[in-house]
């Protein structure tokens, strides 16, 4: 792969790459390069997406959304692994919030989500064996309703598929957290489209 030809690979120095040969399949194809000297890749192994594969993030879309983008939160049930992110070990109080703060993490300890029916929230701890880590990608930052919340990069569950989140191997995602920073960038796409980023 040409990743000198991406123009996302201008602006970082690691790139993680999940990719399909067609959007219908939930079985992805991730990668991680990085830019020493020259772009090599470090890692290759494979990826759950969402049900219904990629597409466009919506709401009970069961898709990954197709895009570029950076991380945002950083969490887990497990302790922290060692991320240069800062990093958040979820607790009994910790949701992601799909009503009253829509796609925003809710600590109910520090905000009120008196006002929410909790239908359409992810109580975060429930989740044991994808969230032992998982991430925030910043897909909907701008925390727009019906555009899809709780879309993140986390370890594998127990089906062999996501409802649109990206998934791998726990050890993998674990030795991921410790590499991980503000400029990393995940490019979700066909092999066909890299080139658009």
């Amino acid at each position: 792969m040409d990743i000198d030809s991406l123009k996302a690979s201008k602006k970082t120095d690691q790139l993680f790459l999940v990719c399909v040969d067609h959007y219908d399949t939930s079985h992805a194809t991730f990668y991680y390069y990085k830019k020493e000297e020259k772009w090599e890749l470090v890692l290759q192994t494979p990826a759950l997406i969402g049900q219904r594969g990629m597409g466009e993030g919506k709401e009970g879309a069961r898709q990954t959304p197709i895009g570029e983008y950076t991380f945002g939160k950083l969490m887990g049930i497990a302790s922290d692994p060692g991320t240069i992110m800062p990093y958040h070990q979820i607790t009994e109080d910790d949701y992601w919030c799909g009503e009253q703060y829509y796609n925003e993490f809710v600590d109910e300890k520090t905000m009120d989500h008196s006002h929410c029916t909790k239908e359409n929230d992810e109580h975060l701890i429930d989740y044991t064996k994808p969230y032992e880590y998982t991430a925030f990608f910043n897909y909907n930052k701008e925390c727009i309703k019906g555009r899809g919340s709780a879309y993140f990069f986390h370890c594998f569950g127990t089906h062999d598929y996501t409802m649109g989140c990206v998934a791998l191997h726990h050890d993998i995602v674990k030795y991921l957290f410790t590499i991980i920073d503000e400029k990393t960038i995940m490019i979700i796409d066909s092999y066909d489209n890299l080139y658009k980023y």
